[in-house]
């Protein structure tokens, strides 16, 4: 469990902020509150960085709290932004969650700042993650592409329930003399004389382009399952023509 926050509070009540402070306090031991209460010191806070949280009142002579969460949103998107405000309304509170801020906490229920702010920064943790993963899946993609786009061998990747082709790769499009939208969505039947293949691993068969003779292909198959669908991964090695079937 974290013990230390970085605080950066809006507020033109320095009692208020205090009370801030005292609340975060008990929950994280390590808890440095900063401050400010002008549009340009909030932007310069803003542009140093550093904080895990901002909190905010919501109304402040010359500067209120949407004006505020603009800013923040512009400069520090990363870091949550939790009103904190003794005026607030439900209206104001809706359109203030639209706008981007995590949540709101009135003034006179501040028992619920420190659930309100643990909630944030694990949304902050998860957002992360999430992007780390996401990050992680677009890497594993691009192998993916990378791998199968440069296999010598043609290649159709083919749902094995319906028999249409979901992806195939370069060789595959210059063997059949076609572009890969004319070859995904079709069955593998069009362009593959399959006979009695389903069952075995390794076999040999006819390919037929979209236009010219058929060739003889040494075919491969691997079985693979992805979210619950399984699939075959065809791979057509040319023959010559005595390695016809």
């Amino acid at each position: 469990m974290r013990v230390s926050l970085r605080v950066l509070n809006l507020e033109d009540s320095a009692n208020d902020a205090e009370l801030n402070q005292a609340m975060l306090s008990a929950r994280w031991n390590d808890c440095v509150l900063v401050r400010v209460f002008t549009r340009s010191d909030f932007i310069t806070a803003l542009e140093q960085g550093g904080f895990d949280i901002i909190l905010s009142d919501y109304t402040m002579p010359g500067f209120n709290g949407l004006e505020a969460l603009t800013l923040a949103r512009a400069k520090r998107p990363e870091t949550p932004f939790v009103f904190v405000s003794g005026t607030i309304g439900e209206d104001a509170a809706i359109e203030a969650l639209k706008h981007g801020a995590t949540d709101y906490v009135l003034k006179h229920r501040l028992m619920r700042l420190i659930p309100a702010v643990d909630r944030a920064l694990r949304e902050v943790v998860e957002q992360a993650e999430y992007q780390r993963a996401d990050e992680a899946m677009r890497q594993s993609e691009y192998k993916y592409r990378e791998m199968f786009e440069c296999l010598g061998d043609a290649a159709f990747l083919v749902d094995q329930q319906s028999g249409s082709i979901i992806d195939t790769n370069r060789s595959a499009q210059t063997a059949l003399g076609c572009g890969r939208a004319d070859i995904l969505g079709r069955k593998e039947t069009q362009f593959l004389a399959l006979n009695e293949l389903e069952t075995n691993d390794s076999s040999r068969c006819l390919m037929q382009p979209t236009e010219g003779r058929t060739f003889p292909v040494e075919l491969r198959t691997t079985r693979l399952t992805l979210y619950g669908r399984t699939l075959l991964l065809r791979l057509c090695h040319r023959l010559s023509e005595q390695g016809a079937p």
